[in-house]
């Protein structure tokens, strides 16, 4: 597992969602219709993301957090050229993901399985790399500080 120890900006963001969008086929947004003050946020997000939306969710758990009594509204996209963009457009950081603004916890997922997690509100980032040239790849964006962590 590679842990961000920094939120990328900018071009390292950019490089970062590039590498996710040519590894993955889906990713996620969340909005906490848990928290009364967002329950009608976002009304708009499907059209965001066009035809690159796929499905959408009540769920107490997702690869960054577990409510465990409560839900949230979790969106599930294609990894698209026309998403990446909206994602690049709507946010220079992994941690702008965070409400009121926007949905929140950005996360990717190969082969159905979590590859990159993120939680805005504890400014967390991980990676699960899945063969050596992907660790290479990550470590070699320029502008992310990248720890490795065995278990």
């Amino acid at each position: 597992m590679l842990t961000i120890q920094n939120d990328p900006t900018g071009k390292d963001y950019h490089a970062l969602l590039d590498y996710a969008f040519q590894t993955c086929e889906e990713f996620q947004l969340v909005v906490r219709t848990d928290i009364l003050q967002y329950q009608d946020s976002f009304t708009d997000l499907k059209e965001w993301f066009g035809e690159s939306f796929t499905e959408v969710h009540e769920q107490h758990e997702w690869p960054s957090t577990n409510l465990f009594d409560d839900k949230a509204t979790v969106y599930y996209f294609k990894t698209t050229d026309e998403a990446k963009q909206v994602l690049k457009e709507k946010a220079d950081s992994f941690f702008h993901w965070l409400h009121p603004e926007l949905p929140e916890d950005l996360c990717f997922f190969k082969d159905g399985e979590a590859w990159l997690s993120s939680s805005s509100e504890l400014k967390e980032l991980y990676i699960y790399p899945t063969s050596v040239d992907e660790t290479h790849a990550i470590k070699g964006i320029e502008g992310l500080e990248v720890l490795e962590v065995e278990f």
